[in-house]
């Protein structure tokens, strides 16, 4: 079996650490990894070792944009401009906050924000600007969205929920254009969101994180006053690692089958995405401190953060080698991707086709904003106002690209034979 969808990047070290973790509750709230982890979250994402950057962590990467959102000086009304094509814990942190989504339409080269469209929405109240790095892709684009912020005045936050490329990351872009005031004072206005949660690039089940330079919003959102998650909900969280790992281990022999029905029928698998949030509302349940349990977690794979980024580079150039006499990839050059998108005609069938073979792949993002069934009327989406983005809802697959060679070779030969007999 291989499942995207199901805990793409849980390993045997993971299990094993959260396995531990479960004797020792002392280390679950509070713990001396804070610094480490944050330290490590610069290193490996932004290639420094020692800066004047803050790492402020949240119990979810919603949470983390919902408080950066919040203390932002915003008045009710004002707009955040966002793409079609993400999902809704982009969205709700918006709309709780009584501030207006307006939605962007994309280009297909990297999925991410189409600058002609950008003008054509803003207006006098467009305060802040989501860019959304879709699979990990740098935004095609970049360059001339930027010029937009620079010459509006927006805020700009920089979406890397889905992973980076770090040799497109410059910390110049910090505000150290000092000759250029306007640029200066854009970029000091210039913060990072990022997301660990199960399905993202490094995982520790939920968590999230704002980078930024702005001394004056760091420090309220370090000092902002949360709860830390109950026990219970951490236990729930630390036996989600070895769960998961030995259900995939064993699904093939049906163990994991019965496994991973016992953990759903006695709730011991916290959903990716609540009731609640589905209905369209925003769930103040992530509203929490990150505790050090998760900070442990994630250290963990931080610590493996090379070697993931190398294997993920080895798949996508796999694909691209493999893939690009039978479909057009939009994707033009080879990065790390936490997935490997593709547009292909007659997407549900096929996908249907595949999981009879065991082979279960994505579909980021389904849906203008996602997931499938998200009530777009209740953010504001109206039909038809991004083309570009519903046409590739309708056409996008994912690969998974945290998998071996050999998986990844099973997997180009069985969509190359689903293919051809469609």
């Amino acid at each position: 079996m291989i499942n995207l969808n199901f805990a793409p990047n849980e390993t045997f070290s993971d299990a094993l650490t959260s396995f531990f973790l479960l004797f020792q509750p002392w280390r679950w709230k509070r713990g001396k990894e804070l610094q480490q982890v944050k330290s490590l979250i610069l290193k490996n994402y932004f290639n420094v070792s020692r800066s004047n950057l803050n790492v402020s962590l949240f119990f979810s990467g919603r949470s983390a944009l919902y408080h950066l959102l919040k203390n932002l000086n915003l008045k009710q009304g004002d707009e955040v401009l966002i793409q079609a094509f993400t999902c809704e814990a982009v969205v709700l942190p918006i709309v709780a906050l009584n501030l207006k989504p307006v939605f962007v339409d994309i280009e297909k080269k990297s999925f991410s924000i189409n600058p002609i469209d950008l003008e054509k929405k803003l207006s006098e109240k467009s305060k802040v600007l989501i860019l959304q790095h879709t699979f990990g892709i740098t935004p095609s684009q970049k360059d001339k969205v930027l010029s937009i912020i620079r010459k509006h005045n927006l805020v700009l936050i920089e979406d890397i929920a889905h992973g980076i490329n770090k040799s497109n990351i410059k910390i110049s872009a910090f505000a150290k254009a000092k000759a250029d005031r306007q640029k200066s004072k854009v970029f000091k206005n210039h913060f990072y969101l990022l997301s660990f949660g199960r399905s993202k690039s490094l995982s520790s089940v939920f968590g999230g994180a704002v980078i930024t330079k702005n001394k004056t919003i760091a420090k309220k959102l370090d000092f902002f006053n949360l709860p830390y998650p109950s026990y219970s909900l951490i236990f729930k969280l630390l036996i989600y690692k070895p769960i998961v790992f030995i259900t995939k281990l064993t699904y093939n022999i049906y163990l994991g089958k019965i496994l991973h029905f016992f953990s759903q029928k006695f709730n011991l698998l916290i959903p990716e995405i609540t009731k609640k949030e589905k209905g369209g509302n925003y769930d103040g349940f992530f509203n929490k401190k990150y505790p050090n349990a998760l900070v442990i977690l994630l250290l963990n794979q931080l610590k493996r953060f090379k070697s993931i980024q190398e294997q993920r580079k080895k798949i996508v150039n796999f694909y691209l080698k493999k893939l690009n006499n039978v479909m057009r990839s939009t994707l033009q050059v080879s990065s790390p991707l936490i997935r490997f998108p593709l547009l292909i005609e007659n997407r549900d069938k096929i996908i249907q086709n595949l999981a009879k073979k065991g082979i279960f792949l994505g579909r980021w993002y389904d849906n203008p904003v996602a997931p499938k069934g998200f009530p777009l009327e209740r953010v504001g989406y109206r039909r038809g106002s991004c083309p570009v983005a519903e046409e590739v809802c309708q056409k996008i697959i994912n690969l998974p690209t945290n998998i071996k060679l050999k998986e990844a070779e099973k997997l180009t030969k069985i969509l190359n034979d689903v293919l051809y007999e469609n």
